[in-house]
C-alpha cells in the first residue's frame, strides 16, 4: 500500500467507515467484510478499531479533514466502495458519502470510479 496512517488516522477511518456501513440501516456481512479486509490492508488493527469507539464523529471528521491529499483519496474511495459492498446502493448510503465527504474535505469522486482509486492506491 503506498498510503501510511498514524493510530489516530486508522481510528478516524475505521469511525468514518461505520457512518458509512449504517447508513442503510443495516449492517451487512459483506460491509463487514470488505471494510475488515481493507481495515487490514491499511494497517488498521483491533487496537485502532477500539479508539474508534471512544472518538467522537466531529473528531473523526477532523482527522479525516487534516489528512494529505492520498490519505483523503483512499478514504473517499474506501466509503464510495463500501456503498456496493452489500450488492446495492441505497440513497441514504449515497447522501452518507456526500455529507462525509464535505465534511472531510474529501476529494469528488463518483462510485463508478471509487473501486479503479482504491484499487489503484493499495497496489
Amino acid at each position: 500500500m503506498k498510503v501510511s496512517f498514524t493510530e489516530e488516522q486508522k481510528a478516524a477511518i475505521v469511525r468514518i467507515s461505520f457512518f458509512m456501513i449504517s447508513a442503510d440501516g443495516k449492517i451487512a456481512d459483506s460491509e463487514m467484510d470488505f471494510s475488515l479486509s481493507m481495515w487490514s490492508l491499511a494497517g488498521i488493527t483491533e487496537s485502532d478499531s477500539d479508539r474508534a469507539q471512544t472518538m467522537t464523529g466531529r473528531d473523526a471528521c477532523n482527522i479525516v479533514a487534516a489528512m494529505n491529499a492520498e490519505q483523503k483519496e483512499f478514504v473517499c474511495a474506501l466509503l464510495g466502495c463500501l456503498i456496493v459492498s452489500d450488492g446495492e446502493i441505497a440513497d441514504s448510503e449515497v447522501r452518507t458519502w456526500i455529507v462525509l465527504s464535505e465534511l472531510c474535505d474529501l476529494p469528488p469522486m463518483e462510485i463508478n470510479e471509487a473501486k479503479k482509486r482504491l484499487k489503484d492506491i493499495l497496489e
